[in-house]
């Protein structure tokens, strides 16, 4: 997959590795951000694992040379995009986990209540 296609935004001019990776997040986590706000949860699921991609990479990552201030307040600045987009995604994930939460505490209350009368349950 071409990290273009979802990352518009990535830097192109040359940098520490380190802080291309942290673009390409911020990037990832800005095309979550779309996606839920279109209601696309697969896509925010895709994306997600491709977050969790990009963030063990960095994991893996020499971080030698030591960062410049310059460099040091961009790793900043993507930090603070990354933490605002997971934070919009998480709110508007919510109203979607409080209906999921929902609809299966309703089932297992209907299952509960078909054993406790003994009846079979479908699909059991």
């Amino acid at each position: 997959m071409n990290d273009r296609a979802f990352f518009p935004h990535t830097m192109s001019s040359p940098s520490p590795a380190i802080l291309q990776q942290y673009a390409k997040i911020a990037d990832a986590t800005e095309a979550m951000v779309a996606a839920a706000r279109q209601d696309d949860w697969q896509l925010v699921l895709q994306l997600g694992q491709q977050y969790c991609e990009l963030t063990e990479q960095i994991r893996r990552m020499e971080t030698r040379p030591l960062m410049d201030e310059a460099d040091r307040a961009r790793k900043h600045d993507y930090l603070v995009r990354i933490l605002e987009n997971d934070a919009l995604t998480r709110d508007l994930a919510m109203p979607q986990l409080a209906r999921l939460s929902d609809l299966l505490g309703r089932m297992k209350r209907q299952r509960a209540l078909i054993e406790t009368y003994g009846l079979s349950v479908p699909g059991a």
